[in-house]
């Protein structure tokens, strides 16, 4: 058994297991993307033992002397200790290749990497500033067919990046780079599948890259593209892209104009409207979405309800970001998601499910309940032997837990209001979670709706239900939580007056509607007042405070 210390606590790694899915069954959220090798943001530098030779393969040079490997890949041989990447580590050089207007506010940049550079089209890169300041562009090259890197870049009035490459960066000139970043690339794996492809502004440069990716790599699905933007003459990529359509059979362009003007040949409205407007069925469809974060978002949202699967929707959303030195904005793809320290902000015994709409059909095909309950049985048996989905449930019994997830989908999908319990981003407030944790629980769960026999339309529907709540549960740090306007520690005890019955986590004995209890402010385990006396661990709790 080998030990892996990261971020200072030790964890025991099991025969064959590699250091990633040591951490994540543990509870760990390191980050983490592909999980096979190819995206490099697991990549963790060894202080102490030897990683091994398959975790560093694919690496430079540089970063194999310096013990850079990847746990994804790690199947440690033994002691290990982690530290993060260093930045300056990360960084190569290259050489501005060729500069080019694409538009009057439109750059494209060819780099030539000082060192051979490992990446997929679509993904991006992080370029710096000689004052330190660093911005992300996606890249619209593909590896197999192209020498250089090449970035399209949107000038931004009074960006200090991107002005500063339009007006002074000149070929020949070196830069300094990290990367590449981010998982919005094609894969070549089921190649009959059709592929959409959205974006608008320079959203477009990662979908490019993609597109000549799939075709370069004989892709026999279809592949939609639509480009989206306010005038035609914001369709800076629209003669390739035409020139791409004669070229191959199985490629479609769909130029889509939002503002008054519309020439003829272009299509009227916003470039995910348009596409979901001709795709009404996205099941067994790869997605892919970049640009304006609002239109990526909807464009999400919208795939998800016409029956895409949440792991074949890639996005690339470009985040606008202030400037210090002034009140300019510029903009650039999302790279690792940091989220800010919010709170959850409602008083847990007045938090409800309602007022809501009964969704009739769901609820007679599961039986009025019965077929519910039989569903999340199986469900969360699965979960509680899950690897990476058991450690978020150490302290609660499965069969509280279903009770408690009975009682809030009864009342989602029957319109009742009888549910007081903690809304999701409540519940989930102490819990770090990633999208790849989301997608996995989802996918278990359309796994097990499937087995009971739910009609797809319907199993479409649940994802949709679920998917509503990814952003009150998926963040990288955890929330604070207030009750009453005061915030609440992660760990101890409150007390409340039960505004409905329910069963003591101590005892098992009903609790009654207007009986006082003790409650577990992270993990909501709730003790009768008898308990709440002879508990050791709320004792202690209640002294304390």
């Amino acid at each position: 058994m080998k030990k892996i210390v990261y971020e200072g606590r030790k964890y025991i790694a099991r025969e064959g297991e590699t250091v990633l899915d040591t951490l994540l069954r543990q509870g760990v959220n390191p980050p983490f993307s592909c999980r096979n090798g190819a995206c490099m943001v697991c990549l963790q530098r060894c202080v102490k033992g030897t990683p091994s030779k398959d975790s560093q393969k694919s690496l430079r040079a540089n970063l194999q002397k310096s013990r850079y490997f990847l746990p994804c890949t790690c199947v440690p041989e033994e002691d290990l200790e982690l530290a993060p990447p260093r930045e300056a580590d990360l960084y190569s050089w290259a050489v501005v290749k060729e500069k080019e207007l694409l538009a009057k506010d439109v750059c494209r940049l060819r780099l030539e990497s000082s060192t051979p550079l490992y990446y997929h089209a679509g993904q991006f890169i992080n370029i710096k500033h000689p004052s330190g300041l660093t911005r992300s562009y996606s890249l619209a090259s593909v590896p197999m067919e192209d020498s250089y890197l090449e970035l399209h870049i949107k000038l931004v009035p009074g960006g200090e990046m991107s002005n500063w490459i339009f007006e002074t960066l000149s070929v020949g000139t070196d830069l300094e780079f990290h990367g590449p970043h981010g998982k919005c690339y094609y894969v070549n794996g089921s190649t009959d599948q059709h592929l959409l492809l959205i974006g608008n502004g320079t959203g477009a440069a990662p979908l490019l890259g993609i597109a000549r990716d799939a075709l370069f790599e004989h892709h026999k699905g279809r592949i939609l593209f639509f480009h989206g933007s306010h005038s035609a003459e914001g369709l800076y990529l629209h003669e390739e892209l035409q020139a791409l359509v004669r070229h191959y059979s199985n490629f479609s362009y769909f130029p889509c104009v939002s503002g008054e003007s519309v020439p003829q040949g272009y299509l009227r409205g916003r470039a995910h409207k348009v596409a979901f407007a001709k795709c009404h069925e996205l099941n067994n469809w790869h997605v892919f979405a970049a640009g304006n974060p609002q239109m990526v978002s909807e464009a999400e949202t919208m795939a998800i309800q016409a029956g895409a699967n949440r792991s074949e929707i890639h996005a690339d959303p470009y985040e606008v970001r202030a400037i210090q030195s002034g009140p300019s904005l510029t903009s650039s793809p999302r790279g690792p998601a940091v989220q800010e320290t919010v709170y959850a902000g409602s008083n847990r015994a007045k938090e409800r499910v309602g007022p809501n709409k009964a969704d009739v059909e769901m609820w007679q095909a599961l039986g009025e309940g019965k077929l519910l309950k039989e569903i999340l049985t199986d469900f969360y048996t699965q979960v509680f032997d899950d690897p990476i989905l058991a450690p978020y449930f150490r302290g609660i019994t499965k069969d509280r837990l279903i009770g408690q997830v009975y009682s809030f989908m009864r009342d989602s999908f029957s319109g009742e209001r009888e549910y007081f319990g903690a809304r999701p981003r409540a519940a989930h407030h102490w819990m770090v979670i990633s999208d790849e944790i989301f997608d996995h629980r989802e996918a278990l769960m359309v796994a097990c709706l499937q087995r009971h026999g739910l009609p797809q339309h319907l199993i479409n529907r649940w994802r949709k239900f679920e998917e509503t709540f990814r952003s009150d549960i998926v963040k990288a740090i955890p929330w604070k939580l207030v009750l009453d306007g005061i915030e609440q520690p992660l760990d101890g005890f409150g007390e409340m007056t039960m505004t409905t019955g329910t069963v003591c986590d101590g005892c098992a004995r009903a609790v009654d509607t207007g009986e006082k209890v003790r409650y577990h402010l992270r993990i909501g385990l709730t003790y009768c007042s008898e308990c709440s006396f002879t508990n050791p661990e709320i004792v202690q709790s209640s002294q304390a405070a």
